[in-house]
C-alpha cells in the first residue's frame, strides 16, 4: 500500500484535469489513506482526489457489509430443509439488449433531484444472488452481489464459483468497488467482524500488491465466507482487525487473538470437512496472520498443508479453469519460494506448478511483478536457485551459471516508468548478491558506471560493460542507491524488501549512510502497512551488524584484520522456523 503525505486538497484539486461523474456519489468517511496522515479528504468515491493526485493507491472507505442467506454455498453442499428450497425459474429467452445512448450528460452535483422508483421485483436470479453462511457464525450475515459489481468468482465452469460470475463482470480493481452494504436487521446492531471483513476488502487486500491487479489472491478468499466451517471468516477478520489497529495506534485486542484461535481450531479440526477453495484461502490468510505480526515462524507447516490439499483433490490441474486459484497459489508459492532461499531448505512446491502457473496465465489477469515486485522472468530461476541452496555440495556448476545467465539477460521494461524498473533491477541484484553469498563469488557485469537518474533505458542491456571480480559489498551499495531513488512514499520501494535485507547486511558501521537507508526504509513501511515482517527484517540486519561490530572492535585490539562474517554463517539453514522477507 503507498501512502504520502502532501499539499491540500484544495491545491491538488487544481491540477486535475477533465470531470468525473457524480454518480458515484461520496463516502460518509475520509478515506484510509488520508485517514492514517490526518490530511484532508473530498471523500469521492471511488478513489478520492487527494490520492489520485498524488498517483497513488487511495486504500478506499469502510464499507458496510450486506452478508444475506441464501441458496448457494461455495464448495460442498448441504441438503436443504423442505421451506427452504427455493424455486429457480429459468428464462426461455434472453433479455434483450438495453439500447445505449448516443450521449452522457453530467449531472450538477450541487442540484439536488427528487427521483421515484418503481419497485423492483426479486424473482430474478440475475439481478441478485444470495448466498448462505454458516450457523457456527457469530451472527446472520448477508451478502448481495448486484449485477455490474465486480466478480471474485472463478471463471472455471466445473467450479461452483462460476455461478457468481454469470451475472457479473470479472474482479478489476479500477475505480469500481464490490458493492458491500449491511443489511437493515444488521445496521441496527451492526456486528465488529462485518465491519472487520469490509476493511479486509477495501484496505488489506491492496496492502501486500505492487499495483492493482485483475485477480486478487486476497479477495478471491471471500467467496469461501459462506463456507459451513468459518474459518476464512475468522482468519480474514483478525487479519483486517490487526491492520486497523495499527492504523489507529491500538494495541491487539484479545479478539484478534480469539479469531485466530476460532480459525486455527476450525481449520485443524474439520481440515478433511473443507472444500479446497476453503482449505487453500484460509491457509494464504493464516500466513497473512503470521506475517503481519512477525517475519520469523514455521511457515513450511502452513506450506505442506496447502501442498497437501492441492494434491488431495488433483494437483495443479485444478487450477488450469480457475483464475482466481492461480493467483492464490502463485501467492503461496511466492512465499514459499522467498522463505526457502533464507531458510535454505528448499521449497515445497515443485517447479512444475509455476511451469503450469504461467502456461495458463493470462496477461490481463495477475502477474508475479504486480503481486509481489518481481518480474515474472525471474521467478523460475528463483525457484531453481532455492532448490539448489538446499543441497549446496551436490549442486551442478552448469546449472547454477545457467540461472545467472538467465537473470541476467531478462529483459527489464522501461516503459511502465523509471521506478518500475529501478525496482526490477534491485531484485537483479539482490538475486545475484544471494547467489555470491550462498554459493561462491562469481563473476557479474559491472553496473557501477550506471546513471540511476536517468531517464534513458539503462537496465535493459549489459552489453558493452566490463566485468569484474565480483564483490558483495560494491553490488550492496549499488541495491541501496537504488532504493534511496525510489520515493519513499512509492510501493515500488515497500516491494523490495528480500534485496534491502541482504543489501543491508554488507554494510559496516563505517557505511553508516547506507545502514540508515536499510533502518528507516524498515521502520517507515512497517508503520505504513502494519505489517510487521519489515521490522524482522531489521532485526535480521541488526544480528549481523553485532556480530560484525564485535568481530571489528576486537581487530582494533589485536591488530589483526577478520574478514566479513556473512549473514549465512549467522543464520544457519532450518527446516523448520525461518524468516520470510517478501
Amino acid at each position: 500500500m503507498s501512502v504520502t503525505t502532501c499539499s491540500t486538497t484544495a491545491t491538488r484539486l487544481n491540477h486535475l484535469t477533465g470531470k468525473r461523474t457524480n454518480s458515484l456519489g461520496w463516502a460518509k468517511s475520509d478515506c484510509h489513506t488520508c485517514s492514517s496522515l490526518g490530511r484532508s479528504c473530498d471523500r469521492r468515491r471511488p478513489r478520492c482526489s487527494a490520492c489520485l493526485a498524488d498517483g497513488v493507491i487511495c486504500a478506499g472507505y469502510v464499507q458496510q457489509l450486506n452478508w444475506e442467506r441464501g441458496a448457494l454455498k461455495v464448495g460442498k453442499r448441504r441438503p436443504k430443509e423442505q421451506a427452504e428450497v427455493v424455486r429457480e425459474v429459468k428464462p426461455e429467452k434472453p433479455p434483450a439488449p438495453l439500447p445505449r445512448p448516443s450521449s452522457y450528460t453530467f449531472v450538477d452535483q450541487t442540484v439536488s433531484q427528487t427521483r421515484y422508483r418503481r419497485r423492483s421485483r426479486n424473482n430474478s436470479r440475475s439481478s441478485e444472488l444470495s448466498i448462505p453462511t454458516s450457523n457456527a457464525a457469530d451472527a446472520l450475515v448477508n451478502v448481495t452481489l448486484s449485477s455490474g459489481s465486480e466478480s471474485v468468482a472463478s471463471a472455471s465452469p466445473s467450479s461452483t464459483w462460476s455461478a457468481l460470475s454469470a451475472s457479473t463482470p470479472p474482479l478489476v480493481d479500477t475505480g469500481h468497488q464490490l458493492d458491500l452494504v449491511l443489511c437493515p436487521q444488521v445496521s441496527r446492531h451492526p456486528g465488529e467482524i462485518e465491519y472487520a471483513l469490509s476493511f479486509f476488502h477495501s484496505c488489506f487486500a491492496n496492502t501486500t500488491l505492487t499495483f492493482p491487479v485483475k485477480i486478487n489472491p486476497w479477495r478471491a478468499c471471500l467467496p469461501s465466507i459462506h463456507d459451513d466451517f468459518p474459518s476464512v471468516r475468522y482468519a480474514a477478520a483478525a487479519l483486517a482487525k490487526r491492520q486497523q489497529a495499527h492504523f489507529d495506534g491500538k494495541p491487539e485486542s484479545a479478539l484478534i487473538l480469539r479469531l485466530k484461535s476460532q480459525a486455527l481450531s476450525v481449520f485443524a479440526s474439520h481440515l478433511n470437512d473443507l472444500s479446497f477453495e476453503c482449505g487453500l484461502s484460509t491457509v494464504l490468510l493464516l500466513i497473512g496472520l503470521d506475517y503481519a505480526e512477525t517475519g520469523v515462524a514455521n511457515w513450511n507447516i502452513h506450506l505442506r498443508g496447502a501442498y497437501r490439499i492441492l494434491e488431495s483433490h488433483g494437483g495443479i490441474r485444478l487450477a488450469e479453469s480457475r483464475p482466481n486459484l492461480r493467483s492464490q497459489i502463485a501467492m503461496l508459492i511466492w512465499y514459499d519460494v522467498n522463505a526457502a532461499l533464507i531458510s535454505r531448505r528448499g521449497p515445497t512446491f515443485p517447479r512444475t506448478y509455476i511451469e503450469a502457473l504461467m502456461a495458463w496465465q493470462d496477461d490481463d489477469e495477475w502477474s508475479m511483478l504486480g503481486l509481489n515486485g518481481l518480474p515474472d522472468g525471474m521467478f523460475l530461476d528463483m525457484h531453481r536457485l532455492a532448490v539448489a541452496a538446499a543441497d549446496i555440495d551436490s549442486a551442478d556448476p552448469e546449472a547454477l551459471e545457467e540461472i545467472r545467465q538467465n537473470i541476467l539477460g531478462t529483459v527489464i521494461n522501461m516503459e511502465q516508468g523509471k521506478y518500475q524498473a529501478l525496482m526490477s533491477e534491485i531484485w537483479r541484484m539482490g538475486i545475484l548478491l544471494y547467489f555470491t553469498r550462498v554459493f561462491w563469488p562469481f563473476r557479474v557485469y559491472d553496473l557501477t558506471a550506471i546513471d540511476y537518474q536517468a531517464d534513458l533505458d539503462t537496465f535493459t542491456s549489459h552489453e558493452g560493460t566490463a566485468e569484474w571480480d565480483f564483490e558483495p559489498r560494491s553490488v550492496a551499495i549499488q541495491i541501496l542507491t537504488m532504493v534511496a531513488n525510489i520515493p519513499s512514499h512509492s510501493s515500488f520501494q515497500k516491494q523490495c524488501l528480500m534485496p534491502i535485507v541482504l543489501a543491508g547486511c554488507e554494510m559496516s558501521s563505517a557505511e553508516w549512510a547506507f545502514r540508515k537507508i536499510a533502518t528507516e526504509y524498515s521502520e517507515r513501511w512497517k508503520q505504513k502497512t502494519g505489517i510487521w515482517i519489515f521490522d524482522s527484517g531489521l532485526e535480521f540486519m541488526r544480528g549481523v551488524w553485532a556480530k560484525n561490530d564485535m568481530a571489528m572492535l576486537a581487530d582494533t585490539e589485536d591488530g589483526v584484520d577478520k574478514p566479513w562474517v556473512p549473514w549465512t554463517e549467522i543464520y544457519p539453514p532450518s527446516t523448520e522456523y525461518g524468516f520470510l522477507f517478501g
